[in-house]
This record gives structure tokens, sequence and C-alpha cells, in this order.
């Protein structure tokens, strides 16, 4: 049995590559766990491990969740275990592992991220990898202006690398990275297990998230809410150069006032995820009946379209991996960007 131990430089990707490597394991015949060892709380949050829970569906895993996530602790209760009571921090780790990992061949971990400006994230991460003696891989996001000797620095201080991946680089540079970085972090001693490209599916939201965040009443085609919003658009000025101007863009929410029904109308004209009426003003038959003919759900919102505009601008901010859609997009980009005969040579699996 081997533990692998995924965390990442800034805050984004974890879950993703966490949930993506666990279907690939699974679909190869291995028995797969999970676990997300550390849990940083805020004051007011109420849900949970949600990261956790929704890699628990995913991978049909009957353990509870308060198990799947055991250490929930806030930044300075975690500070504070990590530096004056690690041996008991260590224990109560190794007890959850050990349930998790019964009867499993891989446990994966979500670790902690924000490598490159968190101490404590840091040291966790070390503890963690250290005490459970797992195999660590580390998640970069792509930058211009790259550190490689940063990038072996943070791998040399968690032990037991296998390789980092770097991840949301642009199309246009992907085989730049490949050329010049994977040879200078190789040369560094750190091995490249994958160049990934920036997929903008993958940082939308569904049409339900956007219903919610806005408070907003679900008018049409309710069962096209699982449909990923990867672009806003705001209402045109005429409806003939409307219908070119929503053409720019697909997969797109559009925002409009709700007595412009002639832009509502042609917005409709083309591909549209979804259509957001603004103001509180009903649409009229029209386009209620044309949305529905179209399977294009709208939402009528009491917010005026600035307003709007800016929660749903939030809503993409800080949009989550949380979504079968999106796993079954990253699992395809995985295959085309992931060396995964090089990370089961790392954990010594077969491939």
């Amino acid at each position: 049995m081997v533990a692998l131990y995924i965390t990442s430089t800034t805050s984004a990707g974890k879950t993703a590559f966490c949930a993506g490597i666990a279907q690939k394991l699974l679909d190869s015949g291995s028995k797969v766990g999970f676990m997300m060892p550390v849990h940083i709380t805020e004051a007011a949050e109420t849900n949970g491990c949600r990261d956790s829970i929704f890699i628990k569906e995913v991978l049909k895993l009957t353990e509870s969740d308060e198990l799947l996530c055991p250490i929930r602790l806030s930044q300075q209760e975690l500070r504070r275990n990590l530096t004056e009571d690690q041996s008991n921090f260590s224990r109560n780790l190794k007890e959850a592992y050990g349930k998790v990992s019964r009867g499993k061949d891989v446990v994966i971990m979500e670790g902690m991220g924000d490598l490159e400006t968190d101490e404590v994230s840091t040291l966790a991460s070390h503890t963690v990898a250290e005490a459970l003696e797992a195999k660590v891989v580390v998640i970069v996001d792509y930058s211009p202006k790259l550190d490689v000797a940063n990038i072996a620095q943070i791998g040399s201080k968690i032990g037991n690398l296998v390789g980092v991946v770097i991840n949301f680089v642009p199309v246009s540079k992907i085989d730049r990275v490949k050329r010049e970085l994977t040879g200078a972090l190789g040369k560094a001693g750190v091995k490249v297990l994958g160049v990934c490209p920036e997929v903008r599916s993958l940082l939308g939201v569904t049409v339900e998230e956007l219903a919610k965040t806005l408070s907003g009443e679900i008018l049409t085609a309710a069962g096209k809410c699982k449909e990923i919003i990867e672009n806003v658009m705001l209402g045109a000025m005429t409806v003939d150069s409307g219908i070119t101007y929503y053409n720019r863009k697909e997969n797109k929410a559009v925002v409009v006032r709700g007595e412009r029904a002639d832009m509502q109308l042609a917005a409709l004209q083309t591909p549209t995820n979804c259509l957001i009426v603004t103001n509180g003003v009903k649409p009229l038959p029209v386009v209620v009946v044309q949305a529905e003919e179209k399977q294009v759900p709208i939402i009528l919102v009491k917010q005026d379209t600035n307003t709007a505009v800016a929660g749903i601008e939030k809503a993409l901010a800080e949009s989550s991996f949380r979504s079968r859609q999106k796993l079954e997009t990253f699992k395809k980009v995985l295959e085309g960007c992931f060396d995964f005969g090089a990370l089961y040579s790392g954990l010594g699996l077969k491939p």
C-alpha cells in the first residue's frame, strides 16, 4: 500500500488532480482511498470539507466524512499543533490514516496549498508526508517568472518528491514550457510529470451555481442547469449588432435588462448557456417560449445589471472543481498532458 500526497504552490488545482489521478488508478484496477489530512476551518464555515465530500462521492467510498477529513483546525491552532504538540498531531493523523487505508492499494491525500507563501502549510505538508511516509506531487501554477530554484527548494523541504506538474499553462506557451522549464527543472533534480493547459471550462461555474449566487429564480429549462458558464456578456446596443456581438463567445451567460425583450431574443439566436434577466422584470412570453424551445435557462434576478455582473464575476473567481462534468473534462486533459507511467514508477505500482 502506498500513500500519495498532492499539494500545490497556490490554493488551486489539488482537488482536480486528486480526483483525476484517483479515477485513472481505479480504471487500472487499483483499490483507491482518499483523505484530506488537514483542513483549515474558518469562523463562518458551515459546509465542512466540501472537496473531500465530492471525492468521496466520486470514488464511492464508505468511510465517514469526519474520517476522510480528520483534523480540522484554525490556522492558529494548526501552527500550535505543529510546533508545540507535534507528537499528538502525528498520532491522530496515523490513527485516521490506518482506518482509511484498510484494504486499499493507494491512498490519495489532498494536501494544503500556498507552499510559496505560507510557512504553516509548508510545515504541515512536510509533517504529514513524513509521518505517513507518503510520496509527494506538487502542483505549480504557470508564471512567466517561474522560479526553478524555488520549486526545487519546496520539493526538498517536503521530501519524497515524485515530481511536479506545471498547471494552467496558456496553450500558446505549452511547447516552450516543455522545452525550457522541463529541462531546467530536470537539471535541478526535479521530475516534471506534466505540463497541463489552461482549460476555461474548468474555471467556470454552473448555471445552478449562478442562480444560487444571485438568489435568482430559474424560469425555464431547469434540466440544463448543470451546464458550465465560461464567459459573461452584457446586452448589446441594437438587435442587428446584438446577434453578431453575442456570436463572439460560446458557453456564455448573457445579462440583459428585463425590459429589453429584443436583446433577450437576439441572445437566444446564438449559442447561450443561460440568460440572466435583471431588475426583477419578468421576460415576455415570447422570450420564455423560445428559451424553452432552445433549452436555455432563464434566471430572473432582482439586482440591476451592474450588481448582477459583479456577483457573477465573484462566483467565477471562487469557482470550485466540484462538478462531474468538470471531472470528465479534466480526465481527458490528463490523458494528454500527464505522465502516468512516471507516476506509477515513482509510487512503485505497475501500469
